[in-house]
């Protein structure tokens, strides 16, 4: 299962990057306001980021194709393939972010540009999100045709997006400057996905789907990685409540992110990438 490791950078680079664009625009555009006035710095530092983020996503999952010069045909089969589709949202993500780069970089254009352009990015995201999950809802996969799979890949879509952005505008902007406060969110999110991994994952979840019968070795993946995404998840909420009880979002403090907070992400990373190997080990490949 370690062979996927594509897809894993491939599906975590993307969940963040559309989690980390979505935390960040989605107060400006329920206000109906755009972050071109008063936050440009922070909010080119954000769509630079997002750039990077989906473009490494797009770069590492070439070294999954058996042809990765073949890769310009994976748009061919729109109308039947939700790989094709993943990629054509995940492009349209991509374009759209980089022509708000442009926007915001000349300061020309006027507001309603700006946010039709930011709803179109993150309708796309979201589309692209849906596609990715959808790709893997097989009914030949009962491992992964399941309500856990979409849970999963939008819980760490929001958790890395939530603890992504906090790091970013800390940085950036500084404690206290965004108006939503993505720490006290971020502390549900993790609790949520801790107790669905411990409830609902495949094989190792108390409720999780369970292989059939079969004459076949047992096989799977090892129990170690569900164990160690939920120690993982768990010392990231413990380290964003530290963060919150000690008030390290406080307008009063220096600018930066403190140690607690650099951990929470570190940790919330390395659970994530542990519950994605344990998620492509559900499935046997061929030569495995």
């Amino acid at each position: 299962m370690l062979k996927e490791w594509p897809l894993v950078a491939f599906t975590i680079l993307g969940q963040m990057a559309v989690g980390v664009f979505w935390f960040f625009h989605l107060p400006f555009l329920v206000r109906g306001r755009v972050p071109l006035f008063g936050w440009r710095v922070t909010w080119l530092v954000i769509l630079a980021l997002v750039v990077l983020l989906t473009g490494l996503a797009a770069l590492v999952s070439f070294f999954h194709l058996r042809h990765p010069f073949r890769a310009r045909f994976v748009l061919s089969n729109l109308r039947t393939s939700w790989l094709s589709r993943e990629i054509l949202f995940e492009l349209a993500f991509l374009a759209l972010v980089v022509l708000a780069v442009w926007l915001g970089w000349t300061r020309s254009p006027g507001r309603g540009l700006v946010w039709g352009t930011l709803a179109a990015a993150g309708l796309s995201g979201g589309l692209f999100l849906a596609s990715m999950t959808k790709l893997y809802m097989l009914p030949a996969l009962p491992a992964w045709r399941d309500v856990y799979t979409p849970l999963s890949f939008l819980l760490a879509t929001l958790v890395l997006g939530d603890v992504a952005t906090e790091v970013i505008v800390r940085v950036v902007a500084g404690p206290g400057a965004f108006g939503l406060d993505l720490l006290r969110l971020a502390l549900a999110f993790i609790g949520v996905e801790i107790l669905v991994a411990m409830i609902k994952a495949p094989r190792h979840g108390l409720l999780g789907a369970r292989p059939g019968p079969s004459l076949r070795p047992a096989d799977g993946p090892p129990r170690i990685f569900h164990w160690v995404r939920i120690a993982c998840l768990a010392a990231g909420f413990i380290c964003v409540g530290i963060e919150v009880a000690t008030g390290g979002n406080n307008i009063m403090n220096e600018r930066g992110a403190t140690p607690a907070l650099l951990l929470a992400f570190a940790f919330v990373l390395a659970g994530e990438v542990a519950g994605r190997f344990h998620f492509y080990g559900l499935v046997a490949r061929p030569g495995d």
